[in-house]
């Protein structure tokens, strides 16, 4: 399989997928990813960060100020996020909104994004996040994962694929 289409039927065009996202978080970090290009511009406010682990340390800031954050990454910068997210998030039972995307799982994409595509799920198990994957729940998933994040504390996390949103 080469193509997105071809393994998750849902998706989405940016605006359609902001409101989603804008109607279940009300706070927005992310670093640099091609996937979400479209959509960080759409997001108010928003906090771009140089690093994964950043937004992940400003969205706990958020949070003890009320906020519902909602931090958009690339899937390779869970290793830096780990410590921020088992220190901070799962030790003071905040909970946060990732949305994550899985790069590396088709064919065409970088090397570097290989190893990461193959592990991401396996990790974020291993790590007790609560998963749902936008190529099986489409826009749902983002609410499923915001009702735990924000009414239940706990660290979720949506998945999309290449192709889920328009890029």
């Amino acid at each position: 399989m080469n193509s997105t289409k071809e393994k998750f039927p849902h998706v989405m065009n940016s605006d359609e997928f902001v409101s989603k996202l804008t109607s279940n978080a009300n706070w927005f970090s992310g670093v640099p990813d091609s996937v979400f290009k479209k959509i960080f511009p759409k997001l108010d406010p928003f906090y771009l960060a140089s690093r994964e682990n950043h937004s992940v340390a400003m969205g706990f800031g958020a949070s003890l100020a009320g906020m519902k954050p909602a931090i958009l990454i690339q899937n390779s910068g869970l290793g830096l996020s780990l410590d921020v997210l088992f220190g901070l998030h799962q030790l003071y039972g905040v909970g946060i909104l990732l949305i994550i995307s899985n790069r590396g799982e088709l064919d065409w994409e970088e090397i570097q994004h290989k190893l990461w595509g193959e592990r991401t799920l396996d990790l974020l198990k291993l790590c007790e996040v609560t998963i749902f994957d936008f190529g099986k729940f489409g826009p749902d998933a983002i609410e499923k994962a915001a009702n735990i994040a924000f009414n239940e504390n706990k660290i979720s996390a949506v998945i999309i694929h290449r192709g889920n949103i328009d890029e």
